[in-house]
Parts: C-alpha cells; structure tokens; sequence
C-alpha cells in the first residue's frame, strides 16, 4: 500500500449546480455508487485526502497507489494504453455500476488484487453506511458552494483529521462514531454561513393501492418523521391485505403522543371530485376522517389527495370538515396556480384560509434527484423563506443515495432538520398570501383519464346519474328533518336513517362510476310504499315514458336507487301523515313536497286523475287529457302542496297558444326551431325578443344536423311540446346518427327544457375533447363574457374547457342567458361565440341527456339545484292539511343562501332531537339572515361538519339568526327541547 493515496472519480460530470442534468439513469446511478464507494474505510486507507470528482484529463499518467474509479456511461477520452499505465504504477482501477453492492464489491476485488489487506476489509455495515453519508455529505457542501457562488468555508484540514481518525478507530476496533460526528459537525459549521436560516427535510409516502406489500421507507423503521399521502380506502386495504405492514405503520402512531407519521389523507376515495356535487365532497372528507379514526384512533390534520380535485372554496371547506392544513400539489398533471414558495396561506372566497405546502416532492427512487440535489437545495434557500425539500416514495425502493442522506442526518443536522407536516407547519412561516384563486386556475382533465386511461362506459353520463342520485339522497334526509322538527323520533326513525345512510355510502362510494353495493331490504312491514314515479322535471316527469336502464338500477330491485325510492317515499308518507293529522278523510288528493329552501313550481305529469281539477292557487297551470294531468304547481321552500285529484270542473282553456308551427313559447320565452337542421334557429325572452342561444348537434370533427320530421307532440293549457328527429351526417353525406330532439315550455315556469337522444352508428374514438357528439350552443354577440357556475359560486372564466356541472352563463351588458347542464360537466369553447356540451365520446352508453335554458335568472344556483332535485308526490286519501292547500315548514329569508341538505343530528349531538342544516353564500356578498321552523326550536349552534359546536347562537325569536361571508360554507344546528 502506497504511503500516499488519493482516489478519484474520473468523470466528465459534476453534481448539478445552476440547471438540473440528464443523463440515462444507470449512468448518474453509476457516479453516485463509485463516488459513495471511495468512501468505503478500506479505500480510505492511507489516503491523503477527501475522494474527489476529476476530469480523465488530469489523470493521463496514473500515479502508485491512487484509486481510481470509472463509472459506466459516456466517458472523456483516454490514452489507448492507459490501462497499461495503470498495471505499470501499480494504481487501482474499479468500475461502477448502477448497483450500490455491485460497485463496492468491485472496489473490494481490486484492492485484494492490488495486494491490501487488513480488518477494513471487513468494516461492518452500519459503519460504511455512516462513511458513505458522510462523504455524499462533503460533496453536497463542496457543490453548493460552487451553486452559490461562495468561499468555501469548511476546515478542510481539520475535517479530514477527524475522517482519518474515524478511520483509524475503525481499524483498531475502537468507537469511531465521536470522530464521524466531528467531521459531520464541520460540515455544519461550513454550511451555515452559506444559508444559516432553519432548512426543512420532508420525507413522502404515497400509498400504492396496488402495492400494498412494498417495504416501507429506511425512515419509518428508523423513527425519523414521515408523511403518508393515501384515501381512506386505501388504509383500510392495507390493514386487511396488508397486516404486518400496517402493524408496523400502527406503532409509529401512538395514541396521545407526538407522533412521527403525520396522515396525509384528504379523501376516502380517490375520484372526480371538483365536478362532483358539494354534499358528495364533503362526505368524501367526512369519510377520510371516519376511516382514519378507526384505523389509528386519530384524525388526520393535513388534507391531501392524489387524484386533483382543487377549486376556489376547498379552503373553506377544509377549516370546515376539520382539516388544518393542505397539500395544494398536483400529482396528476392537473392545473394549479404556479406558486414558487414551497409554503402559502391559501384563502376560499370566504376569507378563512390554511396553510398550504405547495413544494412538488422528488422521488427517492430516481438517482437523477440526489444527483440534482444541490440545484433544488440551492434553489428552495434562495426563493424560498422556509426552504424545503421533499422526497417522495411510491412503492419503489429507494436509491442507494437515499440511505447516505439518512446517515448523515445520524451523524449531524448538516443540511437542515427531517419533519414531517404537521411539525413543518408549526415551525415554517408561510412564504406567500397567494390571495383567492379564481376557478380557471384549477383544471384536471377527468374527460381523457376516464376515457383513454380508464376506459369507463359512464366517462359523460355517469356525472348527472350521481348529480340527480346525491339531490335524491339530500332530498330523503330533508323530508327526515323535517319531520324530525315537527315530531320526536322513534326506534323505528333512527333504524330508517341508519338504513339512509347506508345507501347514501353505497351511491357514494360508486361515485360516478360502478352500481353501488344495496342495503339491506327494510324490515317486514316498514315503509313498504309504492315509489313514487313523480319527479321533478325530467327527473321521472313523464310516467309513461320508456327510459334507459339506469346503471344503479340494472342490478334488479334491490340496488341503490331503488332501495332510495323506498326510503324517500317512506318519509315522504309519514311527513304527509304527520301534516294532514287533521285533514278529513275521504278527498284523495297529493302530497307535493319541495326539498328546497326556497319557492318552486314544479311540473308533473300524473296518472289516475278523475276529472279536471280548478286551476287555483297552488295550481299555476293544467291539463287534462286520457287520464293524464299535466300540472305546474307551487310549491313553498321546505314544505308541501296538497292537490285533489279528482273534479268536475271545467277542463282549463290555453291562455296562449304554447306550440304551433316550429315555435314554443310561454309567458316568459319563446323558441323557433330550424326547418332544416331541427336544432333551435332562436331562444329569446319576451321582452326584448333579442336571440339568447341557437344551437345544433355535431359530431367533432366535422357533420351537418339534418331534420327529417318536426311535429307539435303537445299544444294545451300547461304544456307545449315539439319534437324533432333526424340525423347527423359526414360531409359525404353518410349518416353518423340519429337523433330525436326535444323541446318543452311549461306554463309559469321560465324555462325551456331541452331533451337530446342520439342512436349513434359511428363511434367516437381518439382523444375525448376532440371526437365527440356534443350539443353545440351560439350566441350572437362576441363581446359577451361567459360565467359559470362552480361549487355554488358565479365565476367568470375565459378558459377554453370551462367545465360546470351546474351552469354556463353568457353576460352581455344587463343581459343574462343560461345553459343548465344538468351535471354534465365538460364543455370545450369554440371560438368566440360557441361552445360545446361534450354528450358522447369514445365508450360513452348513454344516449339520453338533458338541458335547461332560461333567461336572466337572479339566482342561477337556485334554478340549477331546484332542476335536478326531485319533487316526492304521496297520493293521500285525505283532504287538504288544517293549515290551508299549501305550507312552508321550514324557511330562510335570503335568497343568496343555498340549503345543500338539511339532516337530523344523530342522538347525542344536539340531545335527541335536532337537525343540522348546510348553507352555501352563492351571489358573493356577506350578510344576515333568519332560518324558522313551523315549530320554534329552543336552540341552535353553528357547527362544523362532525357535530362540533363553534358557536353557540342566540334565538331571535322564533327565528335562528345566521352571519355570513361572501361565499361561505357553514353548518346551522337547530334544536326542540
């Protein structure tokens, strides 16, 4: 062995300073592994220095006992007979290779050649482990100093005595560790001046549902702070399929101590939830909760997710289901704002804002990132006011590197401290107040996942199915409210309510994909009442209509739409019977109810009436023909109308012709259709006739909607109906499909209702936003701005895919035209005047679909939600209700505040008997204002989503008073003693 060695790295790379490099994965794998190899105590043995990086150039002529290594990959030149000019001084020449232990055994091999010797041969692991990290550790230093442009300041000399001397311990069989920890604290010492502010390590694990067996991070075992981003169902897999991995995640949670795991878990199931409807979003973030309390007996503070679903109000929402903090980081390629900081204070539009970490983890199995680590560490100290980096596991073992990192944080704290978020956030300052993000801000392209990357055969349809299934769902509960409001429950209430929410799971937890699994079937007896086919418009409006299978319905009776039928209609009969206690018998009439808070006409068609009925309050329009009514009725917020179904009176007369020719119309609007095309040439208002929409069917990329038959179907006194079929054609005049297209307008109601049913014979395929059947909509002026609704707020947008569940609006000046979309969310802007409904892409089974117009609407939330929602009709033997034909049971005397649900507060929460109502603010304005009941409560509470109460409120009378922010989400209690 040579008195006087030194070891080189001879390449033509360096660790990444300004820019992040790129070479072939093996190649940077094989540089880290020869450098971290040099530090093997063996190769340490009589060196006169630290191992360093050199250029091949500097080393034509090897030098005796010199240690050089060449990692594999694209090389400098050398001399032809270089490796005869090793043999001839005697040096040692070891390759490197994408493997750690490869490498090291190759180093060992030839120093044995080379004829060294002696017990450091036979160091033990932990040891080289510690010498490696060491050694990455003065590379990182030495680098950042070049990336900043700094004097280095380490004690270079003292920092090798103590490395020599932790190498001599070694050999002697002595304590080596005292030394290693020296040196590490020098290259503490020679850090700080570069950046001495407080620098944030955090440690990623995304659980991969798909590799629940994968080993967990050299981090959790060695008790250093994790983060673990997963659903809720995730976890409940990985405890089932997965027991010993979980135990071991289990223990590092200790109940009622600090805990180094910090659950990351912002839903229970991974799904499309920015389109989804608001109450389906917050039981999605109850539900994570719910699962991880009753997995770890704890509930997760930061929220997260892996699949994007990011908008304006999450912010709100989160403060509101219990979270603290949140991950604002798009892990699918979705859009969210461009933030540099790695922290900010993200606000909602109602002013109550979290912390967010917005800093994109690296993965800790890719060498490119430990080999770039000095770039992202040069880069987070110079724009970041709590710098951090973050290392992210998926599954994959980590790179070799990974481990020196951890045992260099043994040794010392070099490059900053390990945490975890929830220490991250109590000890970092937030970098910016990034202020309200608009809803163009956040995009994530659920069309191309579920068609190209899911193959779904809902990716369109399976949006409003779920829309119309969750108001059915609210609908259940607000009829078991307010019952609740009016009387104490029974043992046989609560086993109904538990029984609702165990369908209210099943149709969550299909989301907008698969049936749902059923609940049990009720008992012998209970609440066994013909469901009501009466609905809300289109909802089941027409009961003779033929429709298509529904995907929750397709598994026979017991599904969950069905088993939602059944417990709608039992609360809706015990609501009627409690209403009409004192209502004479024998007048058969019906029961109307209104789920919503606030006024509603509704329009029904109803089989079995005898005779007409007068047209009088809460009657707006009738009529009468084979049995069949056609009615448009009133109904108050939170409450009921009661109509006879049978009379003598006279059959009512047309007060305007409501369809005649190509036109229908009403009081308030007025449709032509096109002749040739059987689209619509003109929707326009009454009062100014100035055209809102025309609109036609395509196919993208290219087809011409051809008419062949346009009839008036309906001309009476409340309804006016014309349909038109035809096809769509290729430009060589090849049928692509057929369509029957339906336009109604109800008297009273100002609203044109839109039903388009395709029999598409060429299917779409390719990329979703570009070959699709759609239903195109134009508007007249270029200058209009377009509005869309998102979670309850009205937001402008000049996005090209401004997707709404609920609605587009076109604005020009005082002018305001809607297109409800009825949940079916994606649209795509074509040109300056058009825009497109995406109705059928490549996989796409459904081929009924329904659209809602209407004009300057004040209150579009209102329309959208009332549309979907469904109307529960009880036909009643029993005459109108004491309290007159038509009745509010609970109200609330502002507009702007729309009820999502309205639900009775499980026993304990509230005493035993309360309900608890979900308000969103959707015109942005703040305010006051009252909610009553029929009955007076005696107490009510803000609370948040799980029953906690915020504040307590006083009773203004026989009024509940609320406060609001523009925009706000909140949670009332009422309570009756």
């Amino acid at each position: 062995m040579s008195e006087e060695r030194q070891l080189h790295l001879l390449s033509s790379y360096r660790l990444a300073t300004s820019y992040p490099l790129q070479q072939t994965p093996d190649e940077v794998a094989a540089w880290l592994n020869g450098y971290a190899a040099l530090w093997h105590p063996v190769a340490l043995a009589g060196a006169t220095q630290a191992p360093q990086a050199s250029s091949s150039y500097d080393h034509d002529y090897p030098r005796t006992g010199f240690v050089y290594c060449i990692p594999e990959g694209a090389q400098l030149f050398q001399p032809d007979n270089w490796s005869d000019r090793v043999a001839e001084a005697k040096a040692v020449v070891f390759r490197a290779t994408a493997s750690r232990a490869d490498t090291v055994e190759q180093l060992l091999g030839a120093l044995r050649e080379a004829g060294q010797t002696g017990p450091l041969f036979d160091a033990p692991a932990e040891a080289v482990r510690l010498f490696a990290g060491l050694g990455y550790g003065y590379q990182m230093l030495d680098t950042l100093y070049e990336a900043m442009d700094h004097e280095k300041l380490l004690d270079g000399p003292g920092f090798w005595a103590d490395v020599a001397a932790a190498r001599d311990a070694l050999a002697r069989g002595e304590d080596y560790l005292i030394h290693l920890r020296a040196a590490a604290e020098k290259l503490q010492a020679g850090r700080e001046p570069v950046y001495s502010g407080s620098l944030y390590w955090l440690d990623w694990v995304h659980l991969d549902p798909k590799n629940l067996n994968a080993q967990w991070p050299t981090s959790l075992l060695a008790g250093l702070p994790i983060t673990l981003l997963a659903s809720g169902e995730t976890l409940e897999r990985l405890a089932e399929q997965a027991p010993d991995r979980f135990a071991e995640l289990k223990a590092k949670l200790p109940p009622d101590l600090p805990q180094a795991v910090d659950l990351c878990v912002g839903s229970y199931r991974d799904r499309e939830d920015a389109l989804m409807p608001a109450e389906s979003q917050l039981w999605n973030l109850r539900a994570a909760r719910k699962a991880a309390r009753a997995l770890f007996g704890v509930e997760p503070a930061v929220y997260g997710r892996k699949k994007s679903a990011y908008h304006p109000q999450l912010p709100g929402w989160l403060l509101h289901a219990g979270f603290k903090h949140a991950v604002l980081i798009s892990s699918d390629g979705g859009l969210i704002p461009s933030i540099r900081s790695s922290a900010v204070n993200w606000p909602g539009p109602d002013g109550k804002a979290v912390e967010a970490f917005t800093r994109e983890p690296l993965p800790a199995h890719d060498p490119h990132t430990f080999f770039n680590l000095v770039y992202h560490l040069h880069q987070a100290t110079t724009y970041d006011s709590a710098p951090t980096v973050s290392l992210v596991h998926k599954g994959e073992p980590a790179f070799a590197s990974y481990a020196d990192l951890l045992a260099l944080a043994d040794l010392a704290p070099v490059f900053g401290e390990w945490t975890n978020l929830s220490r991250y956030f109590g000890g970092a300052t937030s970098g910016d107040y990034i202020g309200v993000q608009s809803a163009d801000e956040f995009f994530a392209d659920y069309l191309d996942e579920r068609v190209t990357n899911e193959r779904r055969s809902d990716p369109v349809g399976g949006f409003p199915k779920h829309l119309r299934a969750r108001r059915r769902i609210d609908s259940a509960f607000t009829l078991a409210a307010l019952h609740r409001a009016l009387t104490p429950p029974t043992a046989e209430d609560e086993a109904s309510l538990k029984r609702l929410e165990a369908v209210e799971d099943a149709i969550e937890l299909a989301g907008v994909n698969e049936e749902p699994t059923p609940p049990a079937p009720l008992p012998e007896g209970k609440g066994e009442i013909e469901p009501s086919r009466l609905d809300n418009v289109f909802g089941a409006q027409d009961a003779k209509r033929e429709r298509p299978p529904h995907p929750f319905r397709e598994g026979g009776p017991g599904g969950g739409l069905s088993s939602l039928a059944e417990l709608e209609s039992h609360w809706a009969q015990k609501l009627a019977d409690r209403i009409q206690v004192r209502s004479a018998a024998g007048q058969p009439g019906l029961m109307v109810f209104n789920p919503c808070a606030y006024t509603r006409r509704v329009a029904l068609e109803v089989d079995g009436f005898r005779g007409a009925i007068p047209v009088t309050d809460p009657v707006k329009a009738a009529e009468f023909s084979g049995g069949v009514a056609r009615l448009v009725v009133e109904v108050p917020p939170l409450g009921f109308a009661w109509v006879p179904r049978a009379g003598n009176a006279a059959p009512p007369k047309p007060r305007i012709k409501l369809a005649d020719g190509l036109t229908v119309r009403n009081e308030f609007i007025e449709c032509d259709l096109d002749a040739t095309t059987g689209g619509i040439r003109s929707f326009r208002d009454l009062r100014t006739r100035a055209t809102r929409f025309g609109q036609q069917l395509v196919f993208n990329p290219g087809s011409k909607m051809v008419a062949r038959d346009i009839r008036v179907t309906n001309s009476g006194a409340a309804l006016g109906e014309i349909v038109t079929v035809g096809d769509l054609v290729s430009e060589r005049d090849e049928v692509l499909a057929g369509f029957t297209q339906r336009v109604r307008a109800w008297l009273g109601r100002p609203v044109l209702e839109l039903r388009i049913e395709l029999d598409v014979r060429h299917q779409p395929s390719g990329y979703p936003w570009h070959a699709f059947y759609g239903a195109r909509f134009g508007w007249r002026d270029d200058r209009a701005v377009l509005f869309r609704g998102v979670n309850g707020a009205n937001t402008q947008t000049g996005y090209t895919r401004p997707v709404s569940p609920d609605y587009l609006e076109v604005r020009l000046g005082a002018e305001r035209s809607f297109l409800f979309t009825g949940g079916l969310p994606f649209v795509q802007r074509h040109g300056s005047r058009m825009a497109d409904v995406i109705l059928v892409p490549e996989g796409e089974r459904a081929r009924t679909f329904d659209l809602l117009l209407a004009t300057d609407r004040e209150w579009p939330m209102q329309t959208a939600q009332g549309w979907v929602s469904p109307t529960p009709v009880v036909p009643t033997e029993k005459g109108p209700p004491a309290v007159g034909t038509s009745g509010w049971l609970g109200h609330v005397d502002i507009p702007s505040l729309l009820l999502l649900s309205l639900r009775p507060c499980p026993a304990g929460e509230g005493g035993g008997r309360a309900v608890a109502g979900t308000f969103v603010e959707t015109a942005g304005f703040g305010g006051a204002a009252d909610l009553r009941f029929a009955r007076d409560p005696s107490a009510a509470a803000l609370v948040d989503a799980a029953g906690n109460v915020l504040q307590p409120l006083t009773l203004n009378g026989d009024a509940v008073p609320l406060e609001y922010s523009a925009g706000e989400t909140f949670r009332v209690r009422a309570e009756w003693a």
